[in-house]
């Protein structure tokens, strides 16, 4: 019994630092940006600006972000999210533009307030966010 005591301190701090060394020590992550995530890309789709724009603010919407500024003319959508488990502000920024070869260009910032490091979380954000938009 007293062995499992002794234990218990070691196998939690192991199992931590096994999943802070999972992920980079940053928290902010824009599309084409960051070194640490090298497939995090602005996105292209073929539909032109003011269609994609509608469908960023669906997203944002849907993820339940909130939204703080929404300027179609400059394409740019500025919201907030809040973690789920320790309610943590991050600030979104989008920005949707008319690409060179036609269609649209999708650039996105997410970006920690509080800590040095998001464990993956704005990363993981604009992913779904990516992947919605796609769909």
């Amino acid at each position: 019994m007293k062995l499992l005591w002794w234990l218990m301190p070691v196998v939690l701090v192991l199992g931590a630092a096994f999943t802070l060394s999972r992920w980079p020590v940053i928290n902010d992550v824009r599309t084409g940006e960051t070194p640490e995530y090298p497939d995090i890309q602005p996105q292209y789709l073929p539909a032109p600006p003011e269609q994609v724009y509608e469908a960023a603010l669906n997203a944002v919407r849907g993820f339940g972000w909130e939204i703080l500024e929404k300027d179609p003319a400059t394409g740019r959508i500025e919201a907030v999210a809040t973690t789920r488990f320790l309610r943590f502000k991050d600030d979104i920024s989008i920005r949707i533009q008319a690409a060179e070869q036609g269609g649209s260009r999708v650039d996105m910032r997410s970006r920690s307030r509080v800590g040095r490091g998001d464990l993956g979380t704005n990363a993981r954000r604009i992913r779904a966010f990516q992947e919605t938009l796609q769909k």
